[in-house]
This record gives C-alpha cells, structure tokens and sequence, in this order.
C-alpha cells in the first residue's frame, strides 16, 4: 500500500476496502452470475434423494485446470441456486450500499429460486443455508492472461454467516467476500427465467455446464456422468437420465438440437439467443 502514500484520504480508504472486500462483478436483472467452477464440476451435483452424505477433504470431479477438494454435507443443485441466488442480492446490495450483509425474506426468496414459501420451503431454504455455511471448500485452478497462466488457490466457506430473524422470517446473511475474486478464473451469466422452469437436477446442471461454454463440444456419456457426480451405478442407467434432461432442456428452449453418437458422445446446439458472459467464458 506505499504507492497510495500520494492520495487522498478518502481515496486510499476506498482502494484499501476493495483490497480487502473485492466487489463481484453486475449482471442483468434476469440473469445470475456465477463463476465457472461451479458449473463445470460435481461441487454441486446430482444427489439421489436420501443419499445425501457429509464428507472429508473429498477431492470433487472437475474439467481439467480445475483442483477442488470440499468438506461437508454434500451439495446439489437446490444448494447452487440458493448461491446464486444469494450471489445475485449481494451484488445489487453493493451498489447502493456498503453494508457486507444482505437482508431479504425467506418469501421472497423462495420466489426468486422458484420454490413454494410454506414452511416446508422455509426449513429447505434454512437447511441449505447451513450446509453452505458450514461447508469448506478448497480450490486450486488457473487463470489465464494471454499466452501465460497464474495459478490461484481458494479456501474457505461458501456463506460466512447469516441470522434469521423468526419472528419476521427475515434473514440477515453474508456472502464470504473472497467469492468474488473466483469469478477472476471465468464466470458465466444464466438465464434465470429458465433454470427455474427445470425440474430434474441433471438438466439444471446440464443448463449451467453447457451455459458456461461459448460452443459446447462433443463430451462422452461417461464423462458427463463423472463430471455431475451422478451415483448411477451403470452407464446405461445414466444414459437414459441423461436423455431425458436433454430432452427437457430442448423443451425449456435451452437447446436447439441434441443427439448421442455411436462413440457415445453428447453433441448439443443451443439456442442463437442463450447467451452468457462471451467476456469470460471459456471455449
């Protein structure tokens, strides 16, 4: 902070509180913005219902570049919108005010991931939260510039801390502040109207990891499998959810076209108009 020694006072306090809380970055109102890593990994992937199970120091299955290691319960898709979400009012909350925490009620925000709001919706929505509270994540990936790459090393919890305030069923919630340099490494920006209108986990992480690609590439059945964290015990098995997500996604408008080729491989054309973030996707 030495070459800050020439301005103002007020002007080094500002650099000095982006150093330390760096902001994430704006997206469009109907749009979320979440960094690549989460969609191109099993960190939230697709969980059978009941077989949820807590874990230690898991190394969790990802593209290549990426390195991600994570203790704690288990998260699926539910939990990622529940980020997203919350990613999403932070990074509104920030510029019209400096307050680290965001405050929003579990109506309301059960809305905003397309879930009912009864009390069943709000003891989801308090269990999700703790799980991302008291997860711990451990990230080594790299980030390009140009023709040279940097590695990056993330560790720490997904949430650092909310309150709920039961009488008024309002939370009070933080994100963890280093998330937004994560979004340094990629991020992509989904099309929200449409990720709710999905109904089975692997089409939502289906949507999410073909969002993230400019033009997504021919990928193998079996890595797709690996890469979701499906529990499939067979291929075949998998094969057909598989076919039934693509086929949901197709129907959503996400997709274009889809077909499974003799060499196994899942060939997908999205739609002209589902974009995200051309800026920092990666191929």
């Amino acid at each position: 902070m030495n070459g800050l020694k020439g301005l103002s006072p007020e002007l080094q306090k500002k650099i000095k509180d982006l150093a330390e809380n760096p902001q994430l970055p704006v997206w469009h109102e109907e749009t979320r913005g979440v960094p690549n890593l989460c969609l191109r990994s099993a960190l939230f992937g697709v969980i059978q219902r009941g077989r949820r199970k807590a874990v230690k120091g898991e190394l969790v299955a990802a593209v290549k570049g990426l390195d991600i290691r994570y203790t704690g319960w288990r998260l699926d898709q539910g939990d990622f919108d529940v980020l997203a979400h919350a990613l999403h009012l932070a990074s509104r909350q920030q510029e019209q005010s400096s307050s680290c925490h965001v405050q929003f009620s579990a109506k309301g925000f059960l809305r905003g991931i397309g879930r009912k709001s009864g009390k069943s919706g709000r003891d989801w929505l308090k269990d999700s939260l703790r799980r991302l509270t008291a997860s711990a994540v451990e990230i080594k990936a790299e980030i390009r510039h140009g023709c040279w790459a940097e590695s990056y090393t993330y560790a720490g919890s997904l949430i650092d801390e909310f309150y709920y305030n039961v009488r008024e069923r309002t939370y009070f919630l933080k994100i963890n502040p280093k998330l937004a340099s994560l979004f340094d490494a990629g991020w992509t920006m989904l099309q929200w109207p449409q990720r709710i209108l999905l109904k089975t986990d692997l089409a939502k992480w289906l949507h999410g990891f073909y969002a993230s690609h400019a033009v997504p590439y021919p990928v193998k059945v079996a890595t797709l499998k690996h890469l979701c964290g499906s529990e499939c015990n067979r291929l075949s098995d998998f094969r057909g959810k598989l076919r039934t997500a693509l086929e949901e996604l197709s129907k959503c408008g996400v997709l274009e076209s889809w077909e499974i080729d003799r060499q196994d491989k899942v060939h997908v054309q999205k739609k002209k108009n589902i974009r995200g973030n051309d800026k920092n996707q990666g191929a």
